[in-house]
C-alpha cells in the first residue's frame, strides 16, 4: 500500500472514529449494559483498515440458538430449542412449497421464516455494524433504516441513511426494482420494496445500494463492496428479535449478495462449514470466493439444476442408503430436493419419508421403538436402548461418491428420546442443515454445481 492510499484510510478510520463517539455518546444514554456492550464490540472491530481489492474472503457465522449468540436463551433446555426447530423447519418448508407451487408470472412470492445462522456485516460510510439472518432462502438483503415509520426493537443502533455519503436511492425504473417479487413507485420515483413472511411478519421500505463491509477473518482487514443492493425498512413489523437487524440474503436470484458480486472476488462461489449449534468451542465459517475443495478426496459434486422460483437451490437426490438397502424417490429425482442453510431438519416427500423410516427400524429393531411419541417427530427410540446407529448415506446425482450421515447427522436426544432428524414433508424435500454439519458444502454458480467434503469445521 502506498503512501496516499494509507493517509486515506487513516483520514477515514478517524472519521469513522469520531462519528461513532458521538453515536455512542447518544446510545450510551438510552442502551442498558448489554446492548453497550454488544455496541462496543462492533465499534472495535471497525478500526481495521479496508482492503480495496479481494480473492475473497471468509466471515464467521453463529448459529441463533447457540450459547456464543445474543439470542441465546438460558432459560431453554437443549430438547426445547431441538423441538422449536423442528417446528420451525415444517413452518419453513410450508413456505417454500407454497413459493414453487405459485405460477412464475406470480409476484407474490412470500418468504421463508428465518433461517438459523447470524453473520455480521457493516453498511454505510462511515460503516455502521449489523448482524442480520444469512439466509440461503432469500434473494433480498434487507435491514431497518431511519426514520421508521414502523419498527420491532433493535438492541443497536439502526441504521441511518442520512448519515451515509454512499447511500442512494434506486428509481423505480431501474433493473435492480424489476427483479424485486413486491415493488412499487414512490411519491418521488423511488422504488418501493416489500418482503412478506409466512407466519406474518414483514418489511417495507425503499430500495436502495450502499457500501457493504465485512471483517476478513483470513487477514482481519476490512474489505467492503460499493453499490450494494438493499432495502431500507422503514415499516418493519412480526416476530423479529432485538439483536436481528434483518435479513442477508445468499439465495440464488439476480438481488442476493453472491449474484451481485461473486465477479468482484473473483468466483460466483461461497461455502460454509457448519457446526453443530450446541457447540461453543468455535464459529461455523462462509467464504465467498474461495476454492475450499481442491485437496479434499472423495468430494461429492452435484449439479445445482435451475428451476423456478431462482431463489432456491435444487439438487438431485438419487436415493437414500440405510445399511446398504437403497430406498429411492417416488418420482424423477431431477431437482428433487433443495439445499438450504436455515432449515435445521431434513424433511423429504411423505411417501419415500415412510420407506425410509420402515428401513431404518429394520436396521434399528422395535426395541424401545416410540413412534410418534414426540410431537412433532415420527420416529423415535427410548435412548437406552440405543447402543449404535445405522449407516445412512446420501446417493447424489452425478456423483461417484456418496455423502456420509452420521449418527450427530442423524439422530438428535431429546428429553429421554433419541429422534430421527429426517421428518416428513406435504410436497416438498428440503436437505436440512443437521445432514451438513462438519461438511464443507460449495456452491459454485459458475460450474452450477454443489460439492460435499467431509470437514474440520473447527480448523477451516
Amino acid at each position: 500500500m502506498n503512501i496516499v492510499n494509507l493517509l486515506i484510510n487513516i483520514i477515514n478510520i478517524t472519521e469513522v472514529f469520531f462519528n461513532s463517539l458521538c453515536r455512542m455518546h447518544l446510545y450510551f444514554e438510552s442502551s442498558n449494559m448489554k446492548e453497550v456492550v454488544l455496541f462496543l464490540i462492533l465499534l472495535f472491530q471497525l478500526s481495521t483498515l479496508p482492503s480495496v481489492e479481494s480473492t475473497g474472503f471468509s466471515v464467521d457465522l453463529i448459529h441463533i440458538d447457540s450459547p456464543l449468540s445474543p439470542f441465546y436463551n438460558s432459560s431453554m433446555t437443549q430438547s426445547d430449542i431441538l423441538i422449536k426447530l423442528a417446528f420451525n423447519s415444517i413452518s419453513r418448508a410450508r413456505s417454500f412449497k407454497s413459493n414453487i407451487d405459485q405460477n412464475s408470472e406470480d409476484n407474490t412470492i412470500v418468504i421463508p421464516n428465518r433461517g438459523s445462522y447470524l453473520m455480521q456485516f457493516f453498511i454505510g460510510t462511515p460503516p455502521q455494524g449489523m448482524l442480520a439472518i444469512a439466509d440461503t432462502g432469500s434473494d433480498l438483503t434487507w435491514i431497518q433504516c431511519q426514520p421508521c415509520n414502523i419498527c420491532f426493537n433493535q438492541s443497536f443502533p439502526i441504521f441511518d441513511p442520512r448519515n451515509s455519503y454512499t447511500y442512494l436511492e434506486l428509481p423505480c425504473d431501474s433493473n435492480s426494482c424489476s427483479q424485486i417479487p413486491i415493488h412499487s413507485c414512490g411519491n418521488n420515483g423511488e422504488c418501493n420494496y416489500k418482503a412478506l413472511y409466512l407466519e406474518g411478519s414483514s418489511s417495507q421500505g425503499t430500495l436502495a445500494t450502499d457500501t457493504i463491509s465485512f471483517n476478513n477473518t483470513y487477514n482481519g482487514q476490512r474489505i467492503e463492496y460499493p453499490t450494494s443492493v438493499f432495502g431500507c425498512g422503514h415499516t418493519n413489523a412480526g416476530t423479529f428479535t432485538p439483536l436481528e437487524g434483518g435479513i442477508f440474503g445468499l439465495g440464488g436470484g439476480p438481488t442476493s449478495f453472491i449474484s451481485q458480486h461473486g465477479a468482484k472476488f473473483g468466483k460466483f462461489k461461497f461455502s460454509y462449514c457448519l457446526l453443530p449449534f450446541y457447540y461453543i468451542q468455535g464459529a461455523s465459517k462462509m467464504k465467498f470466493g474461495v476454492d475450499t475443495q481442491t485437496y479434499r478426496t472423495r468430494v461429492v459434486t452435484t449439479p445445482l439444476i435451475l428451476k423456478n422460483p431462482s431463489t432456491y437451490y435444487y439438487l438431485s437426490l438419487a436415493g437414500v442408503s440405510i445399511n446398504g438397502k437403497m430406498v429411492e424417490p417416488d418420482e424423477s429425482d431431477i431437482g428433487n430436493i433443495v439445499i438450504d442453510s436455515g432449515t435445521t431438519y431434513t424433511l423429504l416427500k411423505r411417501s419415500w419419508y415412510e420407506r425410509i423410516e420402515s428401513a431404518v427400524v429394520e436396521a434399528m429393531g422395535y426395541l424401545g421403538l416410540a413412534r410418534n411419541a414426540l410431537e412433532p417427530f415420527s420416529l423415535c427410540y427410548n435412548a437406552e436402548a440405543i447402543s449404535e446407529y445405522p449407516l445412512i448415506t446420501l446417493q447424489f446425482s452425478g456423483s461417484e461418491y456418496e455423502v456420509k450421515l452420521y449418527g450427530s447427522n442423524t439422530f438428535i436426544s431429546i428429553n429421554q428420546f433419541l429422534c430421527f432428524t429426517i421428518l416428513p414433508s406435504d410436497g416438498i424435500s428440503i436437505l436440512g442443515n443437521f445432514a451438513q454439519v462438519f461438511s464443507n458444502v460449495e456452491y459454485d454458480l459458475d460450474k452450477k454445481t454443489v460439492s460435499f467434503a467431509e470437514a474440520d469445521c473447527l480448523m477451516e
